[in-house]
């Protein structure tokens, strides 16, 4: 992996202005993720075996696992935000698990017994201080909302409620798959009509920029550790189908935050 160190005290908020990237207030009445979209995130995850033993399978995926491995190696209180059922990694050496997701069933618990699972959508978060590491992977882009500002509202919200569920000095690891800027430049006037005319069991996605997620970070108060892009080997999976890895445009990314310890810290750029 490719891995950048980063410093977010030198991203000002005006690149917010520079780049085209909406930067709201977290509490707009506007965030919400759309119907149509939530119950086909639950119908097609839920029980896709298939989906979900392609984790294991394709070697891209099995670089995200590592990754991830990586980054919770300390954790003693983890959540885990859309996790679908399935841990990539080892967490058995976790004292505390939480995982959450729109669906949650039975075979979660059966699989998974020491971990507490929790039916709700991360937008609705409320959890304050609560764990000293928070992951996502491949969650983002799944939380739309029905127009390109709401999206964007979303990601801020998602970003503010982490955030607040972070102890002081805790971790948040994000792995997402992101596109450029050209695609988003094409994809963004047309995502409306493509949210209503949707033809594939997969559910619809909105997929960031890489910029748009640390600009939302700063936003949220993160301080950023460091990026890494994860190579694209072999096929991937795009909107449920698997396809060789040259075909998408999408290049995946591990980013690494802490929250500062205290609002002194922060100012002199100590995590």
């Amino acid at each position: 992996m490719c891995s950048i160190p980063l410093d977010f005290a030198t991203i000002q908020r005006n690149e917010a202005t520079i780049f085209n990237y909406p930067l709201t207030d977290m509490k707009s009445p506007e965030v919400g993720q759309n119907e149509e979209a939530l119950r086909k995130n639950a119908d097609f995850f839920a029980e896709n075996d298939w989906y979900k033993s392609n984790q294991n399978r394709l070697e891209t995926y099995r670089l995200i696992a590592q990754a991830a491995a990586h980054e919770l190696e300390a954790a003693k209180s983890l959540l885990d935000i859309g996790n679908g059922g399935i841990f990539i990694c080892p967490i058995d050496h976790i004292p505390r698990v939480e995982a959450i997701d729109v669906f949650v069933n039975d075979s979660f618990s059966q699989k998974y017994p020491q971990v507490r699972w929790r039916a709700m959508n991360i937008l609705d978060l409320e959890d304050q201080e609560r764990f000293d590491t928070v992951i996502a992977i491949n969650c983002l882009h799944h939380v739309v909302g029905s127009d390109v500002s709401q999206c964007y509202e979303n990601l801020a919200r998602i970003l503010s409620v982490v955030f607040r569920a972070l102890q002081a000095g805790g971790k948040l690891v994000l792995i997402e798959s992101t596109v450029p800027a050209w695609f988003l430049g094409v994809y963004k006037p047309f995502y409306r009509i493509l949210l209503k005319l949707w033809p594939l069991r997969h559910p619809p996605t909105f997929q960031y920029h890489f910029r748009d997620i640390d600009v939302a970070a700063v936003g949220a108060g993160f301080k950023g550790v460091e990026m890494a892009w994860i190579p694209k080997i072999g096929n991937i999976m795009t909107l449920g189908f698997e396809v060789p890895g040259w075909v998408s445009p999408i290049r995946i990314a591990k980013f690494v935050y802490r929250k500062p310890r205290s609002v002194s810290s922060c100012q002199d750029g100590q995590i």
